[in-house]
């Protein structure tokens, strides 16, 4: 099994363990009355020949272990931003990665940026629960391509 595959398997358990229909309705609730997000795209889209940078916020990494435990999110956002980031990438998953909803929550309380959920997306829940966090967008996993179709010759 890769880390890929144990990081949906986690993802999935803890969709299932959400599941309940009053966790639902409140994270539908709250991401409905959240309130507006930033753009995003429109932050990406500069005036002058630069490129819009997106710059990430993670404390530690499957594959390189720990990289920054103690970051303090709020003041790498201001740093993030007055260096000319246009967007963040905040790291949310919170086994394998280290974030949390409050990572997300403290970046984009201390800057002007539009903030990005990197985190496994599997279901519309946690779409939902983004929301509430201040997310502008977050990242889809598409779905593994169907296997080739045999050749078959006449």
């Amino acid at each position: 099994m890769t880390v890929l595959d144990r990081i949906l398997a986690t993802k999935r358990d803890e969709v299932t363990r959400l599941r309940r229909p009053q966790t639902r309705d409140l994270l539908r609730k709250a991401a409905l009355n959240a309130p507006p997000t930033r753009d995003f795209a429109a932050a990406l889209r500069r005036a002058d020949p630069h490129p819009g940078l997106i710059a990430e916020i993670k404390r530690r990494s499957p594959s390189k272990g720990e990289l920054a435990p103690d970051l303090d999110p709020a003041e790498l956002a201001r740093h993030y931003e007055s260096g000319g980031a246009a967007c963040l990438s905040v790291l949310t998953d919170i086994g394998f990665f280290g974030g949390s909803s409050e990572d997300l929550a403290a970046a984009r309380a201390a800057c002007s940026r539009p903030v990005l959920r990197k985190d496994f997306t599997v279901t519309a829940r946690d779409v939902c629960d983004a929301r509430p966090m201040g997310a502008a967008g977050g990242l889809l996993r598409p779905p593994p391509p169907p296997p080739p179709h045999p050749l078959r010759f006449p």
